[in-house]
């Protein structure tokens, strides 16, 4: 009896184990693909809520997609060999992994040249400054946490600086107006 409950239990397991090795983001693994956006890596993870702490991944950056599962990404940059799983916290970005993806990586460089030359210094940096367009903090600073800034739409948003520190880039007719911690 033990020894029936023992195989049945492994059985199971070797089932769902199959079920769990399938992407939710269809053809990515093994693809190579470029970051739209500044991130961080801290100790080789990453999380949605962007801090901006430790490891700068530029922009533009090429990288290997090693696995996904319906929480996280792992990838390779490939210009330093750094492995970093990129943790969705879906409470705080209110999206799935497949949506998270899309805004991280893609197919082609973002085009730096239609910021100006103020907005490509702060984008290398990974810095937001005042006159930024909103476009170019997203590029700069990554997405504010939806649970924060509902909507991109709003003249305020609010970033996690670390896990305790937080600022809000204020916007007026689009451009970064203040920056407040």
């Amino acid at each position: 009896m033990r020894l029936t409950k023992t195989l049945i239990a492994l059985f199971a397991a070797a089932v769902l184990a199959g079920c769990a090795g399938k992407s939710p983001i269809p053809q990515t693994e093994g693809k190579t693909a470029t970051t739209q956006i500044n991130m961080w890596s801290y100790k080789g993870e990453l999380e949605t809520t962007h801090y901006a702490v430790d490891t700068l991944i530029p922009v533009n950056s090429k990288v290997d997609i090693l696995d996904t599962t319906s929480k996280t990404i792992t990838f390779r940059v490939k210009d330093t060999g750094m492995e970093v799983t990129l943790v969705n916290k879906a409470k705080y970005t209110q999206m799935g992994i497949e949506g998270i993806y899309d805004r991280y990586f893609g197919d082609s460089n973002v085009n730096l040249s239609k910021f100006t030359k103020l907005e490509r210094d702060a984008i290398e940096s990974g810095r937001v400054v005042e006159g930024m367009s909103k476009d170019a903090v997203l590029v700069a600073r990554g997405y504010p946490p939806a649970h924060q800034t509902p909507t991109l739409e709003s003249n305020s948003w609010r970033y996690w600086q670390s896990r305790f520190d937080t600022i809000i880039v204020n916007f007026d007719d689009g451009k970064v107006s203040s920056i407040r911690n």
